[in-house]
């Protein structure tokens, strides 16, 4: 039984404190490089040390959890919610176990690594399991659930791209030359999906600068590389699409003489970035309207509309956890319009689309100077509603009016959390019996999990 099998590594008192904890948001400042003050070397950000993520991921997986725990008794019964349950628990075991903290850095990097495909893994499982026939309630829950998800995989990304010398941490980025790359890997996309032979449009990259003394500083500001580039591919490759049937469907309806003859291809596309005093912007105009299939939410997909990442599915079990190595599903797993809203969001940023059948479509993007920011997150009333379906599944109202403050107790949460893993487990009791609370001696994290 996997209650069981949890209680025996993690006492619940742990984790019914890791479900009453509250998160440390972070902004791009934690995890921009700290200036030597005696050398030119930079060091590496407080919030990308290991004991910061294996003291706030944790707290992270589960808020999941407690947004999981939303969902009725048999929604939690599926095989895909139990496998990705079971998984983050796993996670959350790995990360207090003791010995992480003294294993070399080589060897912490590894782990995290293991530990950023297993967050992309269960992202993607939870879309098929949550969108594939969405409703607005499974959409707003798995919008939550990106939204802490992505911080994770940010968080994991930024401690690897310190220790594995990538250049992605958070530093002052070049607008310019991530929208050219951005572009460049959207076509590129867009050819190996429709074929070589296709005509592909053509998207024009402007920089509308404001004239200041200095030489064009107008349009950078401090940003994590990739998640602007993400965040410009998927707007890109949207309108590419969406321009390319266009053009079909007009070179269809054109009679032999015209095809023959007509030389004047559609207009290019056009990216203008223009810089503000606050604000740093992207707009994308096209002739073509979006295709309203690629805005709403949905699994992961490719560009021709093909769902990827099937063996993901093929290997998900109710009671196994799946370690295989896939390639590619970070990356699948921040795929789509709707993973490029939550990212440019992400830190006070907005995308926003405005499409119109025989206008045209534009593009919007508004990304927030400001470092400072705080990272967004689910309310303090998005988590209150943890576990209250099952408790009221199981008739215990009054545990449900007990739990209702925003601010959780760990006596409201060990009663969430039991309600919880009762409804993932493979009990066949009838009625929700949980064992006593916990014993009055306190427990601390080495202990529990120095067997793991």
């Amino acid at each position: 039984m996997l209650q069981s099998q949890i209680i025996n590594v993690l006492p619940r008192r742990i984790l019914a404190g890791l479900w009453a904890t509250q998160e440390t948001r972070i902004s791009l400042s934690h995890l921009a490089p700290i200036k030597s003050t005696t050398n030119t070397k930079e060091s590496q950000p407080a919030a990308t040390s290991a004991q910061f993520l294996c003291t706030e991921l944790p707290v992270r997986y589960t808020h999941i959890l407690r947004l999981l725990s939303t969902l009725s008794h048999d929604s939690l019964q599926s095989p895909i919610i139990r496998n990705v349950s079971h998984s983050y628990f796993r996670d959350i075991c790995t990360l207090l176990h003791p010995s992480l903290m003294g294993t070399s850095p080589k060897a912490f990097s590894n782990v995290l690594t293991r530990l950023r495909q297993s967050q992309a893994t269960n992202l993607i499982r939870l879309k098929y399991a949550l969108l594939s026939n969405p409703t607005s309630a499974s959409v707003t829950l798995m919008e939550n659930i990106n939204t802490i998800g992505f911080g994770i995989h940010l968080l994991l990304d930024q401690h690897l791209c310190w220790n594995k010398d990538k250049n992605n941490h958070a530093q002052v980025v070049c607008t310019e030359e991530i929208a050219h790359r951005a572009v460049d890997d959207a076509r590129k996309a867009f050819s190996d999906s429709f074929g070589t032979d296709k005509d592909i449009p053509t998207i024009e990259i402007k920089k509308d600068t404001i004239k200041t003394k200095k030489s064009d500083p107008d349009t950078e500001f401090v940003y994590i590389p990739s998640i602007l580039h993400r965040v410009l591919y998927e707007s890109s490759l949207l309108s590419l699409k969406a321009q390319s049937l266009q053009d079909d469907d007009i070179h269809r309806g054109s009679s032999w003489f015209q095809r023959k003859f007509q030389t004047n291809k559609s207009r290019p596309l056009s990216l203008r970035i223009f810089g503000g005093p606050t604000s740093i912007g992207f707009r994308l105009d096209s002739s073509a309207p979006l295709l309203e299939t690629d805005l709403l939410p949905g699994i992961p997909r490719d560009p021709i509309g093909i769902p990827t990442c099937g063996a993901v599915l093929s290997q998900t079990g109710s009671n196994t956890v799946d370690d295989t190595n896939y390639s590619g599903v970070e990356w699948e797993s921040l795929n789509g319009w709707r993973s490029a809203k939550a990212l440019a969001s992400h830190w006070g940023g907005n995308l926003d689309a405005v499409t119109v059948e025989g206008l045209g479509s534009t593009i919007y993007l508004a990304l927030d100077r400001d470092p400072s920011l705080l990272e967004r997150y689910p309310t303090r009333q998005t988590l209150a509603s943890s576990a209250h379906s099952l408790l009221r599944h199981h008739r215990r109202t009054s545990a449900v009016s007990a739990s209702a403050d925003s601010t959780l107790s760990i006596q409201a949460a060990a009663t969430q959390l039991d309600a919880f893993l009762y409804a993932i487990s493979d009990s066949q009791q009838s009625t929700f019996n949980p064992t006593p609370l916990y014993h009055h001696h306190s427990v601390s994290v080495n202990a529990a999990v120095g067997h793991a």
